[in-house]
C-alpha cells in the first residue's frame, strides 16, 4: 500500500481521518459480521483504497461507495473497475454537519426505487473526524436502513453503549437507543490499521429500528432541542439546562411543576435522565407551549 501511495503521490490526510485497515483476517470479517447476501444494497462511506469494497461487492447485488478524496477515489476506481455492482461516488457523504447530502440520499431512494429494494445495509470504516455527525444523521435521517456494520474509535463506540449518569452518556447514546440496538463485536488495536492510530477501534453492529419509539414523540425537533440544551450545558442543573431553551410561554415556575409532577429533583443534572424520561420530559413541555 506504501508504494502504491508513493507513485500516485497520496498521502494519508489527516483532516480526512485517513487510517487504513491492513490486516487482512479482520477485513474478512466483515461481511460475516454484516450478514451479506446476493441481494443486499450496500453503502460504504470512506472507499479508501478499495480492499473491503472488493470483498463487499463479491457478497451482495450493488455498493454505493464513497470517497471525499480525489486522488483515493481515482485509485479505488481503478481497482473496483471490474466490479460492475459498485458504484464509487467522488462526494462528501455530508452536507453539513446536521445533514446527509442530498445527492448521494437522491440516487440511492431512486436505484432502490428502480430495482424493487426496500432497505440497505451501511457497512464501512467510517472516517474518525466524521464518525459522530455521521451516525447520527444516518439515523435520523429517512434511508431506508436495516442494519449497520462500522468500525470506529473505541471512544465512540463507548459513548454508544453509554448508561445515563455516565461522562460518555451524550447526544449520540441517547439517538443509539431512540433508533436502535447496538453491539460491540469486535475490539481492534492500533496496530492493524496505517497509518497506526494513537486510539483502539471497534467494528459495532447496529440494528436500525426506526420505528422503536414512533408515536411517544410527537414533536421531534422540539426533542432534539430538550436533548441538546441538556447535553450542551453539562455542568448545570436540569432546571437551568431547560430555561436555557427560552421556549415562549413556558416560564421557570412551569419548569419546576413539570420536574415535580415527574418526581424529579430540579438540582439533578439532565444527563441522568433515560430515554424514555427524556421523552416524557419533552412531552410535558411541548404540552405546555401555546399554539
Amino acid at each position: 500500500m506504501k508504494q502504491i501511495f508513493i507513485r500516485r503521490g497520496i498521502t494519508p490526510n489527516k483532516r480526512f481521518g485517513q487510517n487504513f485497515l491492513t490486516d487482512q483476517n479482520a477485513m474478512l470479517c466483515i461481511p460475516d459480521i454484516a450478514d451479506l447476501t446476493e441481494d443486499d444494497i450496500v453503502l460504504e462511506i470512506g472507499t479508501g483504497t478499495g480492499g473491503l469494497t472488493r470483498l463487499l461487492a463479491a457478497r451482495s447485488r450493488q455498493v454505493f461507495t464513497i470517497e471525499v478524496d480525489r486522488k483515493l477515489f481515482e485509485l479505488s476506481s481503478d481497482i473496483l473497475r471490474l466490479y460492475n455492482n459498485t458504484i464509487p461516488l467522488n462526494a462528501d457523504i455530508l452536507k453539513t454537519k446536521h445533514a446527509l447530502n442530498p445527492y448521494i440520499t437522491s440516487l440511492i431512494y431512486n436505484w432502490l426505487r428502480e430495482h424493487g429494494h426496500a432497505a440497505i445495509k451501511v457497512v464501512s470504516n467510517l472516517p474518525y473526524n466524521i464518525s459522530t455527525p455521521v451516525v447520527i444523521n444516518l439515523l435520523e435521517n429517512d434511508l431506508p436502513i436495516s442494519e449497520m456494520v462500522l468500525m470506529l474509535q473505541q471512544e465512540i463506540t463507548e459513548r454508544m453503549t453509554a448508561l445515563p449518569g455516565t461522562r460518555e452518556y451524550g447526544m449520540l447514546s441517547v439517538i443509539i437507543r431512540l433508533f436502535s440496538e447496538v453491539e460491540v463485536v469486535k475490539s481492534l488495536p492500533p496496530e492493524v490499521f496505517w497509518p497506526k492510530p494513537s486510539v483502539h477501534s471497534a467494528i459495532v453492529k447496529v440494528r436500525v429500528q426506526k420505528e422503536k419509539y414512533a408515536g411517544r414523540i410527537t414533536d421531534y425537533p422540539f426533542f432534539r432541542q430538550i436533548i441538546n440544551a441538556i447535553f450542551t450545558s453539562r455542568r448545570k442543573t436540569l432546571i437551568n439546562s431547560l430555561e436555557r431553551l427560552n421556549v415562549p410561554g413556558i416560564s421557570r415556575e412551569h419548569l419546576k411543576q413539570i420536574l415535580k409532577d415527574m418526581q424529579l429533583d430540579e438540582r439533578i443534572r439532565g444527563e441522568t435522565l433515560d430515554v424514555d424520561q427524556l421523552i416524557h420530559l419533552a412531552e410535558a413541555i411541548g404540552k405546555q407551549k401555546p399554539f
